[in-house]
């Protein structure tokens, strides 16, 4: 079960790629006090080259090259693998391009649109208990795991995952978080990420570059009061959104298995569904008039291409 992330609804309407623009996990207070502090040092700059290419950094998580995020991945799963066989379990390591298809499916599924996903799932947080993007990154380990009964199963993912089964190689990769990643898979990491970029608050070097832009603070601020004028009150992004969904579920579940609520536990499970779904969309309806154009134009700038 992945735990993961309120309003009605704006005008605009789509944008036929699936996957959700690339908005950076983070603390969103700290990352403000960061993007103005950047600003401030830019000198304003309201685009520009942003710099020689090569003085960028790579548009990877964690700002990566390719190569370094190839290295950085293959080596983790070199050692998970090691570290499960020790605690007596087979870990075969998943390639780079397995682990950029479990990415592939954070907030996302085959066959929906931005919108069409929002509409049945919202943010994926209350929504769906399932964890496509853990079975995905688990690669050929999936079928390892359910090859075992049920106590091994359980014993299995405690060896590679710790106390956290939702936090998985995979998806942490893509959060850029590591800081609640357990069992052989933080062991790895450990080993592998400094200790800033294991730490909760890393915010992407890549990130800075772009956040730090007028035109995207103007572009946030407009988001912000996009989503004021429906009704809801967050300051910056959708990691907002995400968290407070995260923390409304944690308190209702209280540790219980959300399929086994009955009553008025279900019936509040269910209204927080639908919740998370209205506000989704209208975050989807701030992001297209406020957002998505003025990243692509400021990314564009910087990096020549949209990332």
């Amino acid at each position: 079960m992945r735990l993961l992330t309120r309003r009605p609804r704006s005008v605009r309407i789509e944008v036929v790629d699936a996957r959700e623009p690339r908005v950076p996990r983070r603390a969103t207070r700290a990352v403000l006090a960061v993007v103005a502090a950047v600003a401030a040092a830019c000198g304003g700059d309201a685009g520009g080259d942003g710099g020689a290419a090569d003085e960028l950094p790579g548009v990877k998580e964690f700002g990566f090259t390719e190569e370094e995020f190839a290295d950085h991945i293959e080596r983790s799963q070199a050692l998970i693998a090691e570290c499960m066989a020790e605690a007596g379990f087979e870990y075969i390591p998943v390639d780079v391009k397995t682990i950029e298809a479990a990415q592939a499916r954070v907030r996302t599924e085959p066959g929906y649109t931005r919108r069409t996903y929002k509409e049945k799932w919202g943010l994926g947080v209350t929504t769906r208990f399932d964890n496509p993007v853990r079975d995905t990154g688990l690669g050929p380990n999936l079928d390892i795991y359910n090859s075992l009964p049920e106590a091994e199963q359980q014993a299995y993912f405690r060896a590679l995952l710790g106390d956290n089964p939702n936090m998985d190689f995979a998806f942490a990769l893509d959060e850029e978080d590591f800081s609640d990643t357990g069992g052989c898979t933080r062991q790895a990491v450990a080993q592998v990420f400094t200790k800033v970029q294991l730490r909760g608050n890393y915010v992407n070097p890549k990130d800075e570059v772009i956040d730090s832009d007028p035109r995207i603070i103007e572009a946030h601020r407009r988001w912000a009061e996009c989503m004021q004028a429906a009704g809801y009150d967050y300051e910056y992004d959708q990691d907002e959104i995400i968290e407070e969904y995260q923390d409304r579920l944690e308190e209702l579940l209280d540790g219980d298995d959300p399929e086994t609520l009955t009553g008025e536990r279900a019936a509040a499970l269910r209204q927080l569904q639908q919740e998370e779904i209205a506000v989704s969309l209208v975050d989807l309806d701030c992001q297209i008039q406020h957002t998505d154009r003025v990243y692509e134009q400021v990314e564009k700038e910087v990096y020549g291409r949209t990332l």
